[in-house]
């Protein structure tokens, strides 16, 4: 049975999994009494989650593929969804849909910045968004979408931003893109094509780890390509799962 969740569900959640990180971090961020972030509880173990049509599933052990089709198919408000891969092909052969699918890592052991790295410092979130836009062209939504979004969680103690300034121009970024259940996921890590191969990237990504390790959070990270995937493995990331997405025909 798909259900609405309950806060006190959602308080138990903790983040085995990518999928579980980003419902808790929703949840974190917005509560559960916002009509525009919704929450279901799917069984006994399963989540699902909703803001602006990006859905997310936390499937544990969950087996009723049949009616969680079903709900997606009669949910208009839901265009995409990620989860973890069994979830996503399971989905895919019901839906009869293509999936995209990548790898999750997590540190081996206790990430350090190199001591002879650049300075980072934080940055206030709207700073991000041109250098991310540069970065990864037709991915974001919308400067007003993304930025209510990001700058509520940066207000609220949800998102933290790591940044390498050079000359005055922001050149490298990193941010956590979910927080809550005591972890966090690394995302968002980009550098100005005029500033590359100066190890600006990795020294964001690594003083933010350093910082969540301290405080024994749980880090996740998901590269979106196999050169970022070498990056990540240089800087002591190993691989420890498989994310799956779907775009669903829902809403146009």
């Amino acid at each position: 049975m798909i259900r609405q969740a309950s806060a006190g569900e959602l308080d138990t959640l903790l983040p085995h999994t990518e999928a579980a990180l980003k419902i808790c971090g929703l949840y974190q961020a917005y509560g559960a009494d916002k009509s525009f972030c919704r929450f279901w509880k799917w069984g006994q173990g399963g989540y699902l989650a909703s803001l602006d049509g990006a859905a997310v599933l936390y499937a544990n052990e969950e087996k009723g593929w049949e009616e969680l089709s079903v709900f997606l198919q009669m949910s208009p408000d839901i265009r995409s969804l990620r989860t973890d891969e069994e979830a996503a092909r399971q989905l895919s052969e019901r839906l009869d849909l293509p999936a995209v699918y990548g790898t999750v890592m997590q540190p081996a052991g206790r990430i350090y910045p190199a001591a002879d790295g650049p300075e980072v410092k934080s940055a206030p979130p709207r700073e991000l968004y041109p250098l991310l836009s540069l970065c990864f062209p037709g991915e974001l939504p919308s400067f007003e979408s993304w930025y209510a979004d990001i700058s509520h969680r940066f207000r609220h103690g949800c998102c933290r931003i790591a940044a390498v300034w050079e000359d005055g121009q922001l050149a490298a970024c990193c941010m956590t893109t979910a927080e809550g259940g005591g972890g966090a996921l690394i995302g968002a890590v980009a550098t100005h094509p005029d500033k590359r191969g100066r190890g600006y990237a990795s020294a964001c990504v690594t003083s933010m780890a350093d910082c969540l390790q301290k405080q024994n959070r749980t880090v996740y990270l998901s590269p979106k390509n196999e050169p970022a995937h070498r990056l990540y493995q240089r800087l002591g990331f190993v691989d420890t799962g498989r994310w799956g997405s779907l775009v669903l025909p829902n809403g146009g």
